[in-house]
């Protein structure tokens, strides 16, 4: 089987993001995997091409030659002993780890990221692109987190197909007077995955496991270690000012 792990960084890249860049270079070496880290890529333009590249492996025709393609965001970190079945294990066109906590939470929020918003996000989704995203068991909808997203080539060809095109998403969800974060890859993905002629595979919480500022104790330590910890997403403020040995010691506890 032919894999590609595949990051990007728009801009000057900052440190926690180079290292994120040699973690997965040796995760790639050690599991026989390709990789690709691209610096200012332009394959796409515009307002939101920082964020839309991580859907680069469905429009570029040069990621459909691989099995499989494993898009990470720069601030995602490999633990030392992470094991390389994400490249793989069974996917069913394109997987994502889901926020179990994501719709409960943001029923008690007034900011733009809220249930309300999520709701019209879903009923345009529904109405403009004929997506039937999924929802909980009061009806929200979930929540999938794009910074790890598992390609097949399967998937990458379909998406190729069914995905609507991304200026139209956009202008959707600006027609729909949804807030910025609603435009991005991640929603556009959380519509795209669920139309028809396409299949989703909610991957395992180990490939994603997202730390956010309350879940780091004292000298940047997760609260809780999760034996089965592979990938560690440090969604967590002021990660420039952060160093490297505490960056190295907080996955290390995650």
């Amino acid at each position: 089987m032919k894999t590609l792990i595949y990051q990007f960084w728009k801009g000057e890249v900052p440190d926690y993001a180079r290292l994120s860049r040699r973690l997965f270079r040796d995760y790639a070496d050690r599991h026989g995997a390709d990789y690709f880290f691209e610096e200012n890529p332009t394959f796409f333009t515009g307002k939101y091409a920082e964020y839309y590249h991580a859907v680069r492996p469905v429009w570029d025709p040069d990621f459909h030659n691989y099995d499989r393609v494993i898009y990470v965001d720069a601030d995602v970190f490999p633990k030392d002993n992470a094991s390389g079945e994400i490249l793989t294990t069974a996917v069913n066109h394109i997987g994502m780890v889901e926020e179990l906590a994501q719709p409960q939470l943001r029923k008690g929020r007034k900011s733009p990221i809220r249930h309300s918003n999520d709701m019209r996000w879903a009923a345009f989704g529904s109405a403009f692109f004929h997506a039937t995203p999924p929802r909980t068991a009061d009806r929200s909808p979930r929540v999938f987190n794009s910074g790890v997203i598992a390609y097949t080539r399967e998937g990458m060809m379909a998406a190729y197909q069914h995905f609507p095109e991304i200026r139209t998403y956009v202008m959707a969800m600006r027609l729909a007077i949804l807030p910025r974060f609603y435009r991005l890859d991640q929603n556009y993905l959380g519509i795209s995955c669920f139309r028809a002629g396409m299949q989703f595979t909610a991957l395992e919480q180990r490939w994603n496991r997202i730390l956010e500022q309350g879940d780091i104790g004292e000298g940047y330590r997760a609260k809780e270690t999760k034996p089965d910890t592979a990938f560690v997403h440090w969604q967590v403020r002021n990660r420039k000012e952060i160093s490297e040995r505490q960056i190295l010691d907080l996955v290390a506890s995650a």
